[in-house]
């Protein structure tokens, strides 16, 4: 199976893209990447990196190497919500990434099988974009916003595309530490349980749309309990 993944520099993406290489299941990974990866990594067979400077537009040649992705994984995004910076960064990005890589013929390997978008939103997003909010109001809303669209662009797209939103809490290193274990105590997921949450929904789909921290966290644990079986 072929993805499409963004956001491959980040502290999730980084799991996630070490998850699918390591995946016989997947066996081509295209990065939509500012840039360079590690050459360690992007020596991997099974990898193709792709710098691009605009999240927002897809030229011709960078269309046809996604051809026959039947899922992408979008872990791109920034912290700063303010602005115009802020919303181009998250909002303007993912709503032109999966309308482009759903609707057109390029990235398609059969226009019967919709192509799984699974967008990395994060806790307290919140949807009601009327709702009074006394924390972190503008990244909430502007997550909701972006959670609205998807979920509307299945509605209108539903045989093009598959929208899927996971929800971590505080995501947490894999190694152990004070600050780890601390943290813990509240909501919060090992970001290897969110990659292997994250892995299987673009490999097999979800029959959530909106996947929360509790059910990652159980998903998760669980594969990488399976995984470690097989080792």
């Amino acid at each position: 199976m072929k993805i499409i993944l963004t956001g491959s520099t980040g502290f999730i993406g980084k799991e996630v893209l070490h998850q699918c290489l390591n995946s016989p299941h997947i066996t081509s990974i295209v990065a939509l990447t500012r840039r360079e990866l590690p050459k360690e990594v992007a020596s991997d067979p099974k990898l193709k990196t792709i710098i691009l400077k605009d999240f927002t537009a897809y030229p011709d040649d960078v269309l046809q190497e996604l051809a026959g992705a039947e899922a992408c994984i979008w872990a791109l995004g920034s912290a700063t919500a303010k602005a115009e910076a802020g919303r181009k960064a998250n909002f303007d990005t993912t709503l032109a990434g999966a309308k482009t890589f759903s609707t057109s013929p390029a990235s398609q390997l059969e226009p019967r099988k919709p192509l799984r978008f699974v967008y990395v939103s994060g806790m307290l997003a919140e949807r009601n974009q009327e709702k009074t909010l006394w924390l972190a109001q503008e990244g909430r809303r502007m997550r909701g916003q972006i959670e609205n669209e998807l979920v509307a662009l299945q509605k209108q797209h539903g045989d093009s595309v598959a929208a899927f939103v996971v929800r971590p809490w505080m995501v947490l290193s894999k190694e152990k530490t004070v600050m780890s274990a601390v943290a813990s105590m509240g909501p919060s997921i090992r970001v290897d349980e969110l990659a292997a949450a994250i892995v299987n929904i673009a490999l097999n789909g979800s029959e959530r749309q909106i996947v929360d921290n509790d059910v990652l966290v159980r998903e998760g644990r669980h594969l990488l309990k399976l995984r470690s079986k097989t080792v």
